[in-house]
């Protein structure tokens, strides 16, 4: 049963009052159909909206924006893994909003998914995305924005996977999809500001190269037309994870909304230094040592002895043993961590029991995701149900799949496939 937002801190640049009741009447549309292909193993059991960054949910942080800025009906469109979406968020009370579903039955792009919101709009209204997060200075800024249609951009170093835009005095005039190089310029972050005419829009959207209907490809024609599109820098946070370990720069970003918070027992010997969050349940045993920004959730067991260093978070009912030290990591619900182990830039998925004296690595990597090598930087990424045996190396840039298994004094390296079995 879901029990609503725990621990969240609002932006440090609250709107005026006036501000936010003249958006009362406001809908958001968020899309949450996809897969997010590129974060797998990660979502081979749940779709990208629903992995955790700060121990909650990418989406549980884009609703989380939206009320704070007083827009109360969301339109969530749904697909993959819709069950797990509409569970964990149900009818939206909890969180302060009214959320009504609506089905995307064949995944044909994002703007096959906004059209199925067109008999529920009837008025000026957001679109965002539920995989990125997004805070409520981000939100704010949008909504601000002194058009009907406009396009939240934000300053990037590296764009190269993501539409770049071409904007003059203030107007977008090109979207460039991804240019598949790195460069510097101004992201479009996939969240809008729309008018009722953007449906009509959406009609006329033409199919593209992979047989799916993209919302960018509706703007674009919009602009070649001669439509008016502003566009919006933001200066709050926003974030995306595009491959499964971007999941770690998004976690470290979402800590940051965090504030201090303890609701569960820290014995004496233990101690905790800086922005850190303990939930309801857990206990941080004697010796242990834990430096913030990071976040532990409800009904933990940690420790004794253990090292807990800045932007990681953990989720519910995890056990990590004595003298582990966990860095820059997340570990997901319900995972178990052996004694002695060093875990470093790494992601743990759900329900993953990891004995003692495991070692990941971090470093450089070169990783294969759908046929393509990558350059990246982190220790591992294990998805849900993994176990490993004692003293096992798992060298940097490793993927392992859903319900692997990985026995006793192995060393593995590479892309573990699901189910797989490593001795």
């Amino acid at each position: 049963m879901n029990n609503g937002p725990k621990g969240y801190k609002a932006s440090s640049a609250p709107h005026s009052p006036l501000i936010i009741l003249a958006v009362m009447d406001l809908k958001a549309v968020i899309l949450a159909a996809g897969e997010g292909r590129r974060c797998r193993p990660m979502t081979q059991t749940r779709s990208k909206v629903m992995l955790p960054v700060g121990n909650r949910p990418f989406m549980e942080h884009v609703i989380l924006a939206l009320a704070a800025n007083g827009v109360r009906d969301l339109y969530v469109v749904v697909g993959y893994q819709k069950e797990r979406v509409m569970d964990h968020f149900e009818d939206g009370v909890a969180y302060g909003v009214n959320i009504t579903y609506i089905e995307q039955n064949e995944l044909l792009g994002t703007a096959h998914a906004l059209r199925k919101a067109e008999p529920y709009v009837n008025g000026e209204f957001l679109v965002v995305s539920g995989d990125n997060l997004i805070d409520e200075r981000a939100v704010g800024e949008l909504i601000s924005a002194p058009a009907d249609n406009a396009i939240l951009a934000a300053l990037q170093e590296h764009t190269g996977d993501y539409g770049v835009l071409t904007v003059e005095q203030g107007r977008v005039k090109a979207i460039i999809e991804k240019p598949g190089r790195p460069c510097a310029g101004i992201l479009n972050t996939g969240a809008y500001k729309f008018s009722p005419a953007i449906f009509e829009e959406l009609k006329r959207t033409p199919i593209s190269e992979r047989g799916s209907y993209e919302l960018t490809e509706t703007v674009s024609q919009m602009i070649k037309e001669g439509v008016q599109i502003m566009a919006v820098i933001t200066r709050g946070v926003w974030a995306d994870a595009i491959f499964s370990w971007d999941l770690l720069n998004a976690n470290s970003l979402a800590l940051s909304l965090k504030d201090s918070k303890i609701t569960g027992e820290v014995e004496d010997g233990a101690r905790l230094k800086g922005h850190v969050e303990v939930g309801e349940g857990s206990l941080i045993r004697s010796g242990s040592y834990i430096v913030g920004p990071a976040s532990i959730g409800e009904d933990c067991d940690i420790g004794p002895n253990a090292v807990i260093l800045p932007s990681t978070s953990v989720g519910d009912s995890v056990r990590i043993g004595s003298n582990s030290e966990i860095r820059n990591s997340i570990i997901m619900s319900g995972s178990r961590i052996g004694s002695g182990c060093i875990i470093s830039d790494s992601v743990v998925g759900s329900s993953s029991v990891l004995g003692d004296h495991l070692v990941v690595e971090t470093g450089p990597a070169v990783v294969e995701v759908e046929e393509e090598f990558l350059r990246a930087e982190f220790g591992a990424i294990l998805a849900d149900d993994v176990t490993a045996g004692s003293r096992v190396l798992v060298h940097p840039g490793t993927v392992v799949g859903t319900g692997a298994r990985m026995g006793s004094g192995t060393a593995i390296r590479g892309w573990v496939e699901r189910e797989s079995r490593v001795v």
